[in-house]
Formats: structure tokens, C-alpha cells, sequence
């Protein structure tokens, strides 16, 4: 018996379950940006400080989703192309290319948004907070929600994947 197959930990069990929890992972950290930033941006006018405290707390979000869609893509090409997960219907290999496709433009976004909070940054730093504000405002109100959205098509895809299984 393999080493990776030994009782309970099934490798084929395991890194669906990884795969999962990372992607839940993934909306629940573009859900608190967010909500922070809706609330950061409640009063800004009165409190420009904020601008500060999202600028610092924004970079390590865009480190963490970084990290988490490199380990989506990867860990999901493993199991899709994978030996221990074969696949032999046309209509599974489909559903794969979509998810896939919807990962690289999660992924795109993501590279997008950090253009974005790099303008944002630069403008901060140059006392533009008008300028920084209008980045600001497009990454949290516009591109993370789209995320999100997108993130949800791909766990219905990855349901639906498994429904195929």
C-alpha cells in the first residue's frame, strides 16, 4: 500500500478537501476586504488616516490572494490532469477548461487590482487623495465583488465537476 493512501489520509480525499477549504478561504479574505473597506470609506472625509490604515492592510491582502490563486491553479491542474484523478468524459474536461479559464482571470483581476493599489499608493504618497480614493474605490467596489462573483461560478462548476465523478 502506498505511503500517501494509508488509512485515512487518501490523497484523493485530501486534496479535493484542500483544494475547498483554500477556495472558501479565498472568498471569505475578498469578503473582509470588503466589508472593511465599505466601513474605511463610511467616513473618510473626516478621518483621512484611513487612507493610511487601507493602504497597509491592502498589501497583505493582495500577498495572500496572490499566494491563495497560485495554489488554486496549481493544486487544481494537479487533480484535474493528475494520474490518481482521470477523466474520460468530454463534457468533465470542459468544465476543467472553464474553471481554469475563470482562475487566469481571477488572476488577471488580481494583477489589475495591484496596479491599481500601486497607483493608489503612489498617489497617496504624493498627497493626491483624490486620485488615491478613485483607485481605492475601484478595487473595493468593482473588481474584489467581481472576484467574489467569480469565485462562486467556480465552486458550482468545481460541485458540479464532482457530480460528473
Amino acid at each position: 500500500m502506498n505511503a500517501l493512501n494509508s488509512s485515512f489520509a487518501r490523497l484523493d480525499q485530501i486534496a479535493p478537501f484542500m483544494h475547498i477549504s483554500v477556495a472558501a478561504l479565498f472568498i471569505a479574505l475578498q469578503i473582509t476586504v470588503v466589508v472593511c473597506g465599505h466601513y474605511c470609506f463610511k467616513d473618510i472625509e473626516q478621518n483621512p488616516h484611513r487612507y493610511k490604515l487601507i493602504l497597509k492592510e491592502f498589501n497583505k491582502f493582495l500577498f495572500s490572494a496572490l499566494a491563495i490563486v497560485a495554489f488554486l491553479g496549481f493544486g487544481g491542474m494537479f487533480m484535474s490532469y493528475g494520474e490518481r484523478f482521470p477523466i474520460g468524459d468530454p463534457m468533465v474536461e470542459a468544465i476543467v477548461k472553464t474553471k481554469l479559464a475563470i482562475l487566469a482571470f481571477i488572476g488577471a483581476n488580481l494583477a489589475y487590482i495591484w496596479y491599481k493599489f500601486r497607483q493608489a499608493k503612489e498617489a497617496f504618497l504624493k498627497d493626491d487623495m483624490l486620485m488615491s480614493h478613485e483607485n481605492l474605490v475601484l478595487i473595493i467596489y468593482y473588481f474584489t465583488p467581481l472576484n467574489i462573483v467569480l469565485s462562486f461560478i467556480n465552486i458550482y462548476l468545481g460541485v458540479t465537476f464532482r457530480g460528473f465523478l
